[in-house]
């Protein structure tokens, strides 16, 4: 099981989510972030396919979503916003 992992994911979705209800995030960006959550979410999947979430697979998932956040904050926070 990966409950840090799916609470993690739930959460930059969460932010996500803010960015699009705020402005923040324009179509491309929230494009692109929802596809690098989708790929997180993929390789979550993959990892829980035999039954058994190794501590490589572990870091490989947290090493991800790592990039994703910093991701999520740089889009929330840069010059682009979603024209009204």
């Amino acid at each position: 099981a990966t409950p840090r992992v799916d609470q993690r994911q739930a959460n930059q979705e969460k932010r996500i989510d803010q960015g699009i209800a705020s402005g923040e995030l324009n179509k491309r960006e929230t494009r692109r972030l929802e596809k690098q959550q989708n790929v997180i979410n993929r390789a979550e999947d993959k990892a829980k396919a035999d039954g058994t979430v190794t501590k490589t697979e572990r870091r490989s998932l947290h090493k991800m979503q790592n990039h994703a956040s910093k991701r999520i904050h740089h889009q929330k926070h840069d010059a682009q916003t979603a024209k009204p």
